[in-house]
């Protein structure tokens, strides 16, 4: 007799995200197929629902940071400022004051660079930010300018806001990590319920076969081989900031 098996996937490279994903979705697949499923493929199923609630809880997926919120407020009010220093620097470069049309000259050569600064990922500008004060505390004659321009008080204010979310922003992500690792306790589990489960359900279609087992096992084996070339692209692909506005 020619045994068939699943598709190969590596379940435990998997990240604890995908992890969760393929078990939501298989469980999806044959939780209304319990009743013809048999004895053996329905406890595995049963077995996996536990594995991946706990896996679930583990990565507080129902929870968003509380910190979530705050950062986006304060990124408003940070781009607030960016405005407002856009705006006031170039207010001043047709005007008959000598000294304003002069400052605000050398303000809207020092900003070019940073026009659309606020369109970046936050943490991405926050870094921007950060340089751009730098560099405008390193100048004397820009500071000159921008008390020229009254508007001194507009950098003192967004270098203040970026620290604060700057603050708040690492906080997140010192939260978030503690929560992937508390997730990584629960993913062997969820990983060995995984396994079990397909081993059941090869075994019913090689053993017991019927119209159900063999729609889910090709079904499963189709997830399988989307996985596997997830999984292929993600080793391949260097990672990069997700973090989005």
């Amino acid at each position: 007799m020619n045994y068939v098996s699943f598709s190969p996937v590596y379940v435990n490279l998997l990240t604890i995200s995908g992890l969760f994903s393929l078990n939501k979705s298989t469980i999806e697949l044959a939780k209304p197929l319990v009743p013809t499923l048999g004895n053996i493929p329905a406890a595995a199923l049963a077995e996996l629902e536990v594995a991946q609630q706990n896996l679930g809880l583990g990565m507080n997926r129902g929870q968003k940071s509380g910190l979530s919120d705050n950062m986006k407020v304060l990124d408003k009010e940070r781009d607030a400022f960016l405005v407002e220093i856009f705006r006031v620097s170039g207010s001043y470069l047709r005007s008959s004051d000598e000294a304003k049309k002069s400052a605000s000259s050398a303000l809207h050569l020092f900003l070019a660079p940073y026009k659309g600064v606020a369109a970046q990922p936050i943490n991405f500008e926050t870094g921007t930010v950060a340089d751009m004060v730098v560099k405008y505390r390193a100048r004397p004659d820009l500071q000159a300018a921008a008390q020229t321009l009254d508007m001194h008080n507009l950098f003192d204010k967004l270098e203040a806001k970026n620290t604060e979310l700057n603050t708040i922003y690492q906080s997140r992500t010192a939260e978030y990590a503690e929560r992937n690792a508390a997730a990584s306790e629960f993913k062997p589990a969820a990983v060995a319920a995984y396994i079990q489960f397909c081993t059941s359900i090869e075994q019913a279609f090689n053993f017991a076969p019927n119209d159900t087992t063999t729609a889910l096992f090709n079904q499963m084996d189709e997830y399988r081989k989307k996985y596997h070339a997830l999984e292929t692209v993600k080793n391949a692909t260097p990672e990069t900031d997700d973090t989005k506005k």
